[in-house]
């Protein structure tokens, strides 16, 4: 029996496999049990995120997340990019903390993420919506990250060849805020390995088991996923 489609980012859940469902709305708690939040670069604001950092240390605190995200760094808006650094280093504490994965929101910040994968090395860390080149990737995987591609696998060549030239048991899949279905970034995938999209859902439902344990199972109501 195939195991099931993995969705590691998403801001809409489907009901299409198991979905990591990435939370925007902190007035209430999460009303999914596999879940992420955290401060996003674009939404530090001007005091510093501290009401949106104290729930997700409280959500940390009571279960109520899967993994703290998304979060990162991001040198294409205004926000000083060193309280972006302060803001993701009180996140990956949190992550630490409670033992939990990150989401990782990068861009244009890849050579200041060679460092913070260092200093953080206990914290697994996804790099979600990747579109860095071959050595980036390469770096990023020496120090244990794992990367996770979406709709743009699908049209850029570059990103393609990224995908092929790194490990299977370092890659996820996404949809984010696309409306694509996750089965067709996986069929594209596929192709893409010269495997079965039966090999790589179980390849992917592998890495998602190695991560994050048993946090995903409560939320999960399917059925025949092995």
């Amino acid at each position: 029996m195939s195991a099931p489609f993995v969705n590691i980012h998403t801001h809409a859940a489907t009901g299409d496999g198991i979905e990591l469902v990435n939370i925007d709305n902190f007035e209430s708690p999460p009303a999914f049990a596999f879940a992420s939040a955290g401060l996003h670069p674009w939404n530090i604001g001007a005091d510093g995120g501290l009401q949106t950092l104290a729930k997700v240390e409280e959500w940390c605190v009571g279960g109520r997340v899967a993994a703290v995200g998304e979060i990162g760094l991001d040198r294409c808006i205004d926000t000083s990019i060193e309280l972006q650094k302060d803001i993701l280093a009180k996140q990956l504490d949190l992550a630490q903390q409670y033992k939990l994965p990150v989401i990782i929101h990068c861009v244009r910040a890849y050579s200041d993420f060679m460092q913070i994968v260092k200093n953080w090395p206990r914290v697994p860390m996804i790099f979600h919506g990747f579109n860095g080149n071959v050595t980036t990737a390469e770096q990023l995987l020496n120090h244990g990250a794992k990367i996770s591609f979406g709709y743009k696998l699908l049209q850029d060549n570059k990103l393609q060849a990224v995908f092929r030239a790194i490990p299977n048991d370092s890659v996820f899949f996404e949809t984010d805020t696309n409306p694509i279905k996750i089965s067709d970034i996986y069929n594209f995938a596929a192709a893409l390995k010269d495997i079965s999209v039966f090999e790589l859902k179980q390849i992917v439902f592998n890495n998602l088991n190695r991560l994050f344990g048993n946090l995903w199972t409560t939320g999960w109501s399917g059925q025949n996923y092995y």
